[in-house]
């Protein structure tokens, strides 16, 4: 049987911008939709049990109660098997191309072209990395400032300006420390891009553009959850050579 993620990645393409919403929602909250009524759920996801059930039904499911009950037994299923986590995996990254390729990157572009200075935050140590690795591979192109680190939160909100660009790579883009970066940037009208997993989220309401990754959690232990990094970095690397190729076009 395919798993809720598998069976919402093959539909994400034929949902509507509501059902798109629910989407991002119930990918961050799977635990609240296993224990939750239709009724408790619909008001934490902000829509009408009916669209919840018409959501269900888009994807093959009888309605939410199936919804439900098959969330809960993934939740309660506990580790999923080596050839099972790859096929998982695999997928995501299959569908993260695709969505990519079909994706316009025209206005991230622009920003990154007409920006005086480009600077990429990383609020996590992946995310650290995935930003020092930007900068590296963008350095024959453009110019880019990695900062690190919360200590430099208040330094990057008083030397960006709004012929800059900031880049904010944030895993759940829901973290008070990028929530108050991004709210500061916006108030001195900075233009934001925002690079999170694909969810709804704070940041990416705030930015200007949003750039997303199909992540994959796996549970390693007791309690204990890894998130695959490799995602981000095929993002970047993908905006790096389309970026050449929008440069190429532009001369």
């Amino acid at each position: 049987m395919a798993r809720v993620e598998e069976i919402l990645n093959a539909h994400y393409d034929s949902f509507n911008e509501n059902e798109k919403y629910i989407c991002h929602y119930l990918t961050g909250h799977y635990q609240d939709c296993a224990k939750d009524s239709i009724a408790v759920f619909s008001k934490k996801c902000n829509v009408s049990q009916t669209m919840l059930v018409r959501f269900a039904k888009k994807t093959g499911m009888a309605g939410y109660g199936e919804l439900k009950a098959r969330i809960r037994m993934e939740l309660e299923g506990g580790d999923v098997s080596c050839q099972g986590l790859m096929e998982r995996v695999t997928q995501s990254y299959h569908k993260m191309l695709d969505d990519m390729m079909k994706k316009d990157f025209a206005n991230v572009f622009e920003l990154i072209k007409n920006a005086n200075q480009v600077f990429i935050y990383g609020s996590g140590s992946s995310q650290a990395r995935v930003a020092s690795e930007m900068k590296r591979i963008f350095l024959p192109v453009k110019g880019m400032t990695y900062v690190h680190g919360h200590d430099m939160v208040q330094a990057l909100q008083r030397i960006a300006h709004p012929e800059d660009l900031v880049i904010i790579i944030s895993l759940s883009g829901e973290s008070d420390v990028v929530v108050d970066l991004a709210k500061m940037l916006r108030v001195n009208h900075v233009p934001m891009v925002s690079i999170t997993r694909l969810k709804n989220n704070t940041l990416a309401s705030i930015a200007a553009e949003n750039l997303y990754i199909h992540s994959v959690q796996m549970s390693v232990g007791n309690e204990m959850e890894y998130e695959i990094s490799t995602p981000y970095f095929i993002l970047i690397e993908f905006l790096y050579l389309s970026y050449c190729n929008f440069l190429a076009e532009k001369r």
